[in-house]
């Protein structure tokens, strides 16, 4: 499906609170002639991160500049990032959690004086960068080191979607994609998306493919059961999680036992699995591990 990110703030629907707070920044950072804080935008997958980037770099008017921590190993990486920057500039990493430690250190003073020592030849020096706006991305706030986190002014949290947002957004991408989807059919894919955009995308999608191949299909609960995808919106991997946990009748399992009991990876259980059933009450997090909850 075309990706459909909104241009400016005024595009954006949901995280209300959030936007609202950055818009303050933003406008303090023009009506100033200045550039806008650095910005770290925490927060489960598929939440909105990369598209609030976006629409900060173009409510400034600004470039972005868009990186991924898994790409930048050493500081020269790093260097060949900065080098590009004009004034002005936004520069976004996703997954900034996953920097070196080393790089992390290389950027204190980029963030608080826009200064970075490069080698020229065989001899380091010190030059100085645009000011500009750095803005990470993160699944795992706790695990950027105390005095990189402390360098962004603007720390943001984002949360999941409820129904009416994500229904309102399946309407919007709808009408843009010329899909017409009764307002029942936007809810129940709304319900099935587990609070996150990234996710209702996919299962609209979906909707679109199976209903352009069976026109006359009008019962939403089959459409989505074909694909595996039950009434809350889990697939084969969350029933898997929690059949385990059930099964265990309230004993807590820790999470390397849920992985290997699972098959699935101990990033994608913690990152993608666990925060929309913990958020919904579905799972409880324990120090000894993980037990059902209300299911």
């Amino acid at each position: 499906m075309e990706t459909l990110r909104p241009t400016n703030f005024d595009d954006v629907i949901g995280q209300s609170e959030v936007v609202d707070r950055l818009k303050i920044f933003a406008f303090g950072a023009k009506t100033s002639n200045s550039v806008m804080p650095h910005v770290l935008l925490d927060g489960p997958p598929g939440l909105g991160k990369t598209t609030l980037a976006a629409a900060i770099a173009n409510e400034l008017g600004s470039e972005l500049k868009v990186a991924n921590a898994a790409s930048i190993r050493t500081v020269k990486n790093m260097t060949k990032y900065l080098l590009s920057i004009n004034r002005g500039d936004v520069l976004f990493i996703d997954e900034i959690h996953r920097l070196p430690m080393l790089v992390e250190e290389y950027m204190y003073p980029v963030m608080e004086d826009f200064q970075a020592q490069i080698v020229l030849d065989t001899e380091p020096e010190e030059i100085d960068i645009p000011p500009f706006t750095l803005i990470g991305a993160t699944t795992s706030g706790g695990s950027l080191s105390q005095p990189f986190y402390d360098r962004f002014m603007v720390k943001e949290h984002l949360t999941f979607y409820d129904v009416d947002e994500l229904a309102k957004l399946a309407g919007s991408n709808a009408k843009s994609l010329n899909l017409n989807i009764p307002e029942d059919h936007l809810f129940s894919i709304a319900k099935r998306s587990k609070g996150t955009p990234r996710i209702l995308k996919s299962r609209l999608e979906w909707y679109k493919n199976y209903t352009a191949f069976y026109p006359q299909e009008k019962d939403v609960d089959k459409i989505f059961n074909v694909q595996g995808i039950d009434e809350n919106g889990f697939d084969e991997n969350d029933l898997k999680y929690l059949d385990v946990l059930k099964k265990n009748r309230g004993n807590p399992i820790g999470i390397k036992s849920l992985s290997g009991m699972t098959g699935i990876a101990m990033d994608t259980i913690e990152n993608s699995i666990e925060p929309f059933l913990v958020r919904m009450g579905y799972i409880i997090r324990t120090s000894k591990g993980r037990v059902i909850g209300k299911i």
